[in-house]
């Protein structure tokens, strides 16, 4: 069972998932932020994560994420009461002190911690505490270290984890950035994650920056994860899948805090969330959100937030985007990914998701993000039929069409960047069909006919594509159209280009562009 609600983001306890879109005061010097600035970021942060304590005429944000990242970065120039505020928001559960998110273990908590190679976990150490896990330990007779069985669980899960997404496993991603806290004999080669009762707060688990690192793109991070994953809370019948797919998501968060903590925050969880399939192909739990990506074509895949409907979903739901760079038709393999990280901060301008997968695609091989993103959306058109772009196809639901579209008709509608639209295509007869479609002058934008010869799951496709690199006319043509089962015209805003950054947000140039779509013989 799949619950289709995020791990993180968007929940008072959370700098998890944190980096958003570069946020103004994270590219001002120091010496350029006042007092004020940074007050007004923590009466934001505090109206949004603990309204009680926030005071009068404090407006919060829209998002929970937004607001503490930004917390974290004005941190250094907090002062005094100001200064213990945001220590009380931004605090680790053993912390200890003011705690109005209820994030804290209860002061009077034995707290015990227990470590592997790379990790140490922090957990409640007696029975009664909400924050408890089982505290069961059957094998302590064989290993004598009273660790409770569920701990030593999570420990294995994280290693292995760690074993796939870190050098030299598959991912190759390079090891957290050290911390300074921890347990063992070197806490810094550990990353620390605690456990608490989230289930109650419909969490699955988050990730979280400490404060206090300045304005800086490489940060320490850690993890807090749910103390039993118990069915009645998450519905599962094993605690251990969402107890996997939690932990290799999250920890993937750890990882990109040491490329990047200014990256937007839809590049972050369409990360994280096709990490999972690399770290445990067989649970498939990001299939609860492909849903949210396929009922919104039109909506741009650099979407945050929408709090009326599932599109403040998509942002895990673009996890398709990067199965296609990786195993689809891009066929770059799962390096793409973490180059497009590592080359975050060396773009024009740095910590622009659309610039880093450009940078990272032409690195591998591939000729822009623009050009890539249209066979891409070209492919969803049909994307459950056996072509091999995407993992677990067979289960993904159909791309919503917007309208349809017969010969001698035309469309005219208007897309933003990376959006696009699908039109169902009444062929008649004829010995062809030719798509013809206009845009503004200078918008990278795509065209393409897809049609499926057989059922839904196993017939071949066959795809007719064109990419305009500066706007104007196109157009593409299919012989003998009515050999096939399904023909689906497919339009598409590819510009990837930004024009500065207002408002928590890039501003894109080529938003709101025109096209008109004709059928013909």
């Amino acid at each position: 069972m799949t619950i289709s609600r995020p791990r993180a983001c968007g929940l008072a306890v959370l700098i998890a998932c944190m980096a958003c879109a570069a946020p103004a005061v994270a590219d001002e010097p120091a010496d350029e932020l006042s007092a004020a600035d940074a007050g007004s970021v923590l009466d934001t942060a505090e109206a949004t994560v603990a309204p009680a304590e926030a005071p009068a005429g404090a407006e919060p944000a829209t998002d929970a994420t937004i607001a503490l990242h930004d917390l974290a970065i004005v941190y250094p120039e907090l002062g005094g009461a100001d200064r213990g505020r945001a220590d009380s928001l931004l605090a680790r559960p053993t912390d200890g002190g003011s705690d109005p998110q209820g994030d804290g273990y209860p002061l009077a908590a034995p707290i015990a911690s227990a470590e592997s190679p790379h990790f140490c976990v922090f957990w409640v150490n007696a029975p009664g505490f909400q924050d408890a896990p089982d505290l069961t330990d059957l094998n302590g007779v064989a290993d004598g270290d009273g660790t409770p069985d569920y701990v030593e669980s999570l420990l294995q899960i994280a290693e292995y984890s760690y074993s796939v997404e870190v050098a030299p496993g598959k991912m190759g991603w390079k090891p957290p950035k050290p911390d300074k806290t921890g347990c063992g004999t070197d806490p810094s080669a550990r990353t620390d994650i605690y456990l608490k009762q989230l289930g109650n707060r419909g969490l699955f688990g988050y990730e979280t920056v400490d404060p206090g690192q300045g304005r800086t793109r490489s940060e320490y991070a850690y993890l807090v994860l749910d103390n039993d994953y118990s069915q009645a809370e998450y519905g599962y019948d094993d605690p251990a899948i969402p107890a996997s797919v939690t932990l290799a998501h999250e920890f993937n968060h750890v990882l990109q805090m040491n490329y990047d903590t200014f990256q937007d925050v839809w590049f972050l969880e369409a990360t994280a969330t096709w990490s999972e399939e690399q770290v445990y192909p067989g649970v498939n739990d990001y299939l609860g959100y492909v849903n949210s990506f396929a009922k919104f074509p039109g909506e741009p895949i650099t979407s945050t937030y929408n709090p009326s409907d599932d599109r403040s979903l998509r942002i895990y739901g673009d996890a398709v985007w990067n199965h296609w760079l990786d195993t689809g038709g891009g066929g770059y393999g799962s390096d793409v990914i973490r180059q497009a990280w590592e080359l975050s901060d060396t773009t024009k301008p740095a910590d622009f998701a659309l610039s880093a997968y450009d940078a990272a695609i032409k690195k591998a091989g591939g000729k822009s993000f623009s050009r890539e993103f249209v066979p891409f959306t070209a492919a969803t058109a049909e994307w459950r039929a056996g072509t091999g772009n995407f993992p677990d196809h067979a289960s993904y639901p159909d791309v919503a069409r917007e309208g349809s579209l017969g010969k001698g008709g035309s469309k005219r509608f208007d897309l933003d960047h990376t959006a696009y639209r699908l039109l169902d295509i009444h062929p008649g007869g004829g010995a062809k069909l030719k798509l013809r479609v206009k845009v503004d002058p200078g918008v990278r934008a795509g065209l393409a006919l897809v049609a499926r010869d057989g059922d839904a799951l196993s017939g071949s496709v066959t795809q007719k594509v064109a990419y305009l690199s500066k706007g104007g006319k196109g157009s593409v043509t299919l012989s003998d159209p009515g050999r096939f089962e399904r023909i689906t015209a497919v339009v598409v805003n590819a510009d990837d280009r930004e024009g500065g950054f207002a408002f928590g947000d890039w501003v894109y140039s080529k938003d709101n562009a025109s096209f008109t779509a004709r059928l013909t013989g």
